[in-house]
């Protein structure tokens, strides 16, 4: 029982390190930009499909692992793999910001949604096209089983899980570090909180609004990354869960906030995990259900904060 518990908890940091690596690009952009854009899934989706065909050809060139050398190797190649395949998200995301989400910031919300929304169809089709109709899997995660699980509080978990924690901490502390500490990440929390003033005093919006973009696509495509790696696959389909899912997580963390999707997606990961484990029939609600009880409590929810990255 304990064991059960302590393993469908870690399942559900798991699930939840990688909900806030998607949820965060979906706040980064909501909180400086102020558009909800629903093609993010489909970042998400095209980050999987890529790493499809980056680290299926990185790992071709490297021997599956048979010692912790080797091993330790194998699992950095993996990582850069995810990292090159996500970076391939920056350019397709400055370019979508530029040509086709610059010329409505100034309408009014819905063709902010309808947009986006066309956009996820074209995305769609444009990955069926490249990668077919079929599920695809990149082939590493049989060489993943490999390496040596970690001992965890007795009991041997996953390695690969373990790393996708350690990868979403991280990148945790580097977003943390960025807006907080870094001369571009101050410039753009200035940008979200007073456009007007940060053009007087001469920060180009359209740059940094074209950066922002291009983070939030890059995170999005990282998750998808981190997902397909592992015991999964990448489908046309694998966008739309996330997206609702990194809805309920900003939701629930507050609009704009950082630290709120943070600890709203490793709330919702881990409850998501016990309900499969308890109540299986309560699955989808069992978010939901959380993100109604904060909201009536807090209705700006845990961090909420409106229009500023925080």
């Amino acid at each position: 029982m304990v064991e059960s518990l302590i393993t469908h908890t870690l399942n559900g940091l798991y699930y939840g390190f990688i909900l806030f690596m998607i949820a965060s690009g979906l706040t980064i952009i909501f909180g400086v930009l102020g558009i909800l854009n629903l093609a993010h899934g489909e970042l998400y989706a095209l980050g999987a499909f890529l790493t499809f065909t980056v680290v299926g050809y990185a790992t071709g060139l490297v021997a599956s692992p048979t010692g912790p050398v080797s091993a330790l190797i194998f699992g950095l190649v993996v990582l850069a793999g995810a990292l090159a395949a996500a970076a391939i998200l920056l350019p397709i995301g400055a370019v979508v910001e530029s040509v086709f989400v610059r010329p409505i910031y100034e309408r009014d919300e819905v063709y902010q949604l309808l947009l986006t929304y066309a956009l996820l169809l074209i995305l769609v089709d444009v990955m069926k096209v490249s990668w077919g109709a079929t599920p695809v899997d990149p082939g590493v995660y049989s060489s993943l089983n490999q390496i040596p699980t970690t001992e965890l509080v007795g009991f041997g978990y996953p390695s690969y899980n373990v790393m996708v924690m350690l990868v979403g901490l991280g990148v945790f502390l580097w977003l943390v570090w960025f807006f907080d500490r870094s001369k571009t990440g101050r410039i753009v929390r200035a940008t979200a909180i007073n456009r007007d003033m940060a053009t007087a005093i001469g920060v180009s919006t359209d740059r940094t609004f074209t950066l922002v973009f291009a983070m939030g696509a890059f995170f999005a495509g990282f998750g998808g990354a981190m997902v397909s790696i592992g015991p999964g696959t990448a489908f046309l389909e694998m966008g739309l869960d996330p997206l609702v899912l990194s809805f309920v997580v900003i939701v629930i963390g507050g609009l704009g906030s950082l630290k709120g999707a943070f600890v709203g997606a490793l709330l919702v990961g881990v409850i998501s995990r016990w309900a499969i484990w308890q109540y299986p029939a309560i699955e989808l609600a069992a978010p939901f259900a959380v993100m109604l009880i904060i909201l009536l409590i807090k209705p700006e929810g845990l961090f909420g904060t409106w229009g500023e990255i925080e």
